[in-house]
């Protein structure tokens, strides 16, 4: 057996070795393209969800709350050990529903017990027929996005700067969407009632985003408005420049003094010709 494979050993060892193939024409290049992030948008007003409390029912019965104090429900369990001034509020807790009109991973830092400041990361807004509330969150881990509709139940809040916020919340219910996201165009400058809800305007960019990502927008009536661009969005280089003609569409947040609309996705943003 040894000497009939010996022809065939050598016979293998004599062919020169195959060199790599180049396979630089195996590919294609290909486009480069940005994730559009599509978001639904309706002029048409919510329909009533059938929550036994609306939002403005809530805003009116919980807001404001005093200056540097946690708002909770008779039952709630307050921490110990802090300097944080405290109140009771029978109203909570309370239960409304609403459309996500923010995806929730917005950053928001506010004044905190102790002296310090309180980091949220995964901060969100929803909006019913009558109203708009801003939620504070603190995992960056979504269970829901823009255009789902959920149940809250709210245990505590705040009023901090004249910005009225759900301080502690527990979701009761989800309801998978997306269901498009109602706006409104406002007339003239953004003020308190426009905070919590979707505002769209169009017109002309003024000045290039700053390092926070906000920057201004004079609308085609002279309106000159606010526009906070998601930090994520900055990272990837999304961004417009003064004369660009764009219709944005957001939430307003009252911040630093301004009413601001916040871009987090960048199909809130439409590029005109």
């Amino acid at each position: 057996m040894v000497l009939r494979t010996l022809p065939l050993l050598i016979l293998a060892a004599c062919v020169a070795p195959r060199d790599p193939e180049d396979p630089s024409g195996w590919y294609a290049s290909g486009d480069s393209l940005d994730v559009e992030e599509y978001v639904a948008f309706t002029d048409q007003p919510y329909p009533d969800f059938g929550a036994e409390n609306t939002i403005a029912d809530f805003n009116d019965a919980v807001f404001p709350t005093k200056p540097y104090t946690l708002t909770y429900g008779p039952e709630e369990v307050r921490p110990e050990g802090t300097t944080c001034q405290y109140a009771e509020d029978r109203s909570l807790p309370m239960e409304i529903e609403g459309v996500v009109t923010l995806h929730p991973r917005y950053y928001f830092k506010t004044m905190g017990c102790d002296n310090g400041d309180e980091k949220f990361y995964g901060n969100y807004f929803i909006e019913d027929a009558t109203g708009g509330a801003f939620i504070l969150g603190d995992s960056k881990v979504a269970h829901f996005g823009m255009g789902d509709r959920v149940r809250l139940k709210v245990r505590g809040v705040r009023t901090t700067f004249d910005l009225n916020m759900v301080y502690a919340h527990d979701v009761v219910e989800v309801t998978r969407g997306p269901f498009p996201i109602y706006y409104s165009e406002p007339s003239g400058p953004l003020g308190a009632d426009d905070v919590a809800k979707v505002q769209r305007v169009t017109g002309t960019v003024l000045s290039e985003k700053d390092d926070f990502g906000a920057f201004r927008v004079e609308s085609d009536n002279g309106t000159t408005y606010d526009v906070s661009l998601d930090a994520e969005l900055s990272r990837r280089g999304v961004g417009w420049y003064p004369g660009d003609r764009i219709t944005v569409t957001g939430p307003v947040i009252y911040s630093y003094s301004a009413y601001s609309i916040i871009i987090m996705r960048k199909g809130q943003v439409q590029v005109l010709d």
